[in-house]
């Protein structure tokens, strides 16, 4: 069911996982945006099609609509879940809006958690610089996320830590606010990071990009009165890239 969306797709990214209702999950690269914002963008978004905002959907030939479920920030990469008809797409955002829906995410951040396992709450307020958008704390809307400490080694004399998250709310930019708010700011986060330590980093790796990746997300939705799930990974192993520049790779060291 998924082989005629491949044609479509940007040529970095790939198909995970496909059920039988046409549910679909995407390993979408950092850099390549979930939807074009103009017609200029086509080219560098998830799939090369035009995007109807109204619908939510990318509209290509062959296909009715191409629905998107889910969205990540262009520098953020991992999976995202597109819908292959109507009837899948809204019992997926119907499993959405019932909290039916679990993601993790893994993360790069500079600095040692104060707790190994911790549950970050929070208020955001909502602003725009230019045409981007900038959350800071505030009292418009509650965030949450649950944070779990992986492991941490020393890189440039700086300890850096793995972190997987796990978003209860979906505010914009929710992780990466709430890992600036405590300390650990995500590496490569030009935005909420420590730009200082960016710097070093962007000079010294060759690899640079935002270090944060949607590496599971699992769902139950309910269609024709029958109840599915689905589970989709996709796996990445930042500790494993940094290992040949790290000094001390010893889980547990600040």
């Amino acid at each position: 069911m998924s082989h005629g969306l491949q044609r479509f797709l940007h040529g970095n990214a790939t198909i995970v996982k496909c059920d039988e209702n046409g549910l679909v999950a995407v390993e979408k690269p950092c850099g390549v945006l979930s939807h074009p914002n103009r017609e200029s963008d086509t080219s560098n978004s998830l799939l090369r099609c035009p995007y109807d905002f109204e619908e939510q959907a990318y509209v290509c030939k062959g296909f009715s609509k191409v629905y998107l479920l889910n969205r990540l920030d262009a520098p953020v990469s991992g999976l995202i879940l597109l819908g292959l008809n109507p009837k899948v797409a809204e019992a997926v955002k119907i499993a959405f809006e019932s909290r039916k829906v679990s993601k993790q995410y893994t993360a790069l951040a500079k600095g040692y958690p104060r707790y190994k396992n911790a549950v970050w709450r929070s208020r955001l307020n909502k602003s725009f610089v230019g045409k981007s958008i900038k959350m800071s704390s505030g009292s418009e809307f509650f965030a949450e996320t649950k944070c779990c400490w992986v492991e941490s080694f020393r890189l440039w004399g700086v300890t850096l830590s793995i972190l997987n998250l796990f978003p209860v709310t979906g505010r914009t930019h929710q992780l990466r606010v709430h890992c600036s708010q405590h300390a650990l700011p995500i590496v490569g986060d030009e935005t909420y990071g420590d730009s200082k330590f960016n710097a070093v980093f962007k000079k010294n790796c060759g690899n640079y990009r935002l270090f944060l990746h949607s590496e599971e997300i699992s769902l139950t939705y309910v269609l024709g009165g029958k109840i599915f799930t689905f589970h989709a990974h996709s796996a990445i192993n930042f500790a494993e890239f940094l290992k040949g520049f790290a000094e001390n790779h010893t889980p547990g060291s600040p």
